[in-house]
């Protein structure tokens, strides 16, 4: 089994019906996350990153919207915090500079069939696998503490 390089630094084994899930959360159809599924072949020890760029590449083949929407489109885990305002999320600022954005920017915060538009804010501590949000936001989008809410930033 070919393994991938996480962002971590840690290697695990190449999993098809993730990244099938991962092209879905993008928006992608289950034929068409499929069919690009079935034409990545990574080699070991590729990147996360790589991988990315390699499955953008086919999705552009496809549908450029579908493509811009995998590459700006990150599923972090939430966690809450009654002290964080309503309309804003922090996040850590390396996963910040890696979408080229800046605090003050708008992300969408996407959860089922909920979406909501918040302000991010730099945190400088924390997990950069994570995002924090009010906790009244995060019930609107219908998550609970802790669920995977798709993330997607502006281009």
């Amino acid at each position: 089994m070919v393994k991938i390089r996480k962002t971590t630094g840690g290697l695990e084994d190449f999993d098809r019906r993730k990244l099938e899930k991962s092209i879905r959360h993008a928006g992608a159809s289950e034929e068409v996350a499929k069919s690009i599924s079935e034409r990545i072949e990574p080699s070991e020890g590729m990147s996360t990153e790589e991988l990315r760029r390699k499955v953008s590449e086919e999705l552009r083949r496809k549908n450029e919207a579908l493509s811009g929407a995998y590459t700006t489109t990150k599923r972090l885990k939430a966690r809450s915090s009654s002290d964080l305002k309503s309309g804003v999320v922090r996040m850590h600022e390396e996963l910040i500079k890696s979408f080229g954005i800046h605090a003050g920017d708008k992300v969408s915060l996407t959860h089922l069939e909920n979406e909501a538009r918040v302000e991010v804010q730099a945190e400088g501590s924390g997990n950069p696998r994570e995002v924090v949000v009010n906790r009244s936001d995060l019930e609107k989008l219908g998550a609970e503490e802790g669920a995977r809410v798709n993330v997607r930033f502006p281009r």
